[in-house]
């Protein structure tokens, strides 16, 4: 039988050894979409002839992913010291169903909690994804638009739920 609390033990410190990474990659990422963002501003102050004229849509979209990404060495700092028991913080007064119990459980619900951060922040990727297909036009009758939101408020949820 696979011990699951030393599995998220290791998890947790492969964590805080991927929060430097995982940092430096989201500043660069955030950097990009940043750049984007002000290269389609300054693109729709021009006037062209040809090609596909950007939107605001598409500059909030790039917007939106550089919080994200802003977000994401925070999200990941989050985990490791959640799920790696070394501190519980403000988060832990406000848990929806903590068990609280230090039986054999525990681990089983470190777990499921694991799941459920990992879920969230997929859905919350999925929510940028669709506000950029969205954004440049592919979304049919604006259903990319609220299927994003909806993505996002899901997201969000089982972030809450999972970060307790």
């Amino acid at each position: 039988m696979p011990d699951f609390a030393s599995f998220l033990n290791e998890f947790a410190a492969l964590g805080k050894a991927f929060v430097p990474l995982v940092y430096w990659a989201a500043l660069l990422i955030g950097f990009f979409f940043t750049g984007s963002a002000l290269h389609k501003i300054a693109k729709m102050g021009h006037d062209h002839a040809g090609g596909q004229q950007p939107t605001w849509a598409g500059v909030g979209g790039n917007l939106l992913v550089t919080i994200g990404a802003t977000m994401l060495s925070a999200w990941v700092d989050s985990l490791s010291r959640d799920f790696g028991g070394l501190g519980e913080g403000v988060a832990s007064q406000m848990a929806y169903m903590r068990d609280g119990s230090s039986g054999s459980l525990k681990p089983l619900w470190n777990a499921i909690y694991a799941w459920l951060f990992l879920l969230g922040v997929c859905a919350i990727f999925r929510a940028f994804l669709l506000f950029n297909r969205a954004a440049q036009g592919h979304a049919q009758e604006g259903d990319g638009f609220w299927r994003g939101f909806w993505h996002i408020l899901g997201g969000a949820i089982l972030v809450n739920i999972a970060t307790h």
